[in-house]
């Protein structure tokens, strides 16, 4: 399995500023998938299906 993050444009970032509501909310998303993603990462190794 291979993760790719991807850097944003700080010039796009800029333009497109989000109110503090939208900014937790992301946060709160990307903690759910990085919650998720580990506890799959954690089932895959306890079958061996990855090193």
């Amino acid at each position: 399995m291979k993760l790719t993050l991807i850097k944003t444009d700080p010039c796009i970032a800029q333009n497109t500023l989000l109110t503090e509501a939208q900014r937790q909310f992301q946060m709160r998303n990307l903690k759910k998938m990085i919650r998720f993603m580990k506890a799959q990462l954690k089932r895959l190794e306890k079958e061996r299906t990855i090193d």
